[in-house]
């Protein structure tokens, strides 16, 4: 898990969600508030208000997991790889995640 800290409070969910989708190629999806159904056919929980994933085609296989959360004068944006185990952890952890971090890291709205 990697974090980005922004020098501001009340970074919302939204915002960081624009910023994935205006940094990250057409091929991606943003998902605010929501975590990942590994199930095949179901769709995402809507469960999370504090969360975006980001992941490509339907991010069930390849997409990290950003957690937006308060800090004294600042938010902190955690970003973790998503996938169980084994290889697709992997490839989420070296591939999405790092690519969802720089996104974060350059976003104009979010330094």
């Amino acid at each position: 898990m990697s974090t980005v800290t922004v020098s501001r409070t009340g970074v919302t969910t939204d915002e960081v969600a624009d910023a994935l989708r205006a940094g990250l190629p057409a091929r991606y999806v943003v998902l605010v508030g929501a975590r990942v159904n590994l199930n095949p056919v179901g769709l995402p929980h809507a469960d999370r208000p504090d969360t975006v994933v980001a992941g490509i085609g339907s991010a069930r296989l390849f997409h990290a997991q950003v957690t937006v959360s308060k800090s004294a004068g600042q938010t902190l944006l955690r970003v973790s790889p998503g996938g169980l185990i084994g290889m697709l952890r992997l490839v989420n952890r070296f591939l999405v995640a790092p690519k969802v971090l720089r996104v974060l890291r350059s976003a104009p709205g979010l330094s």
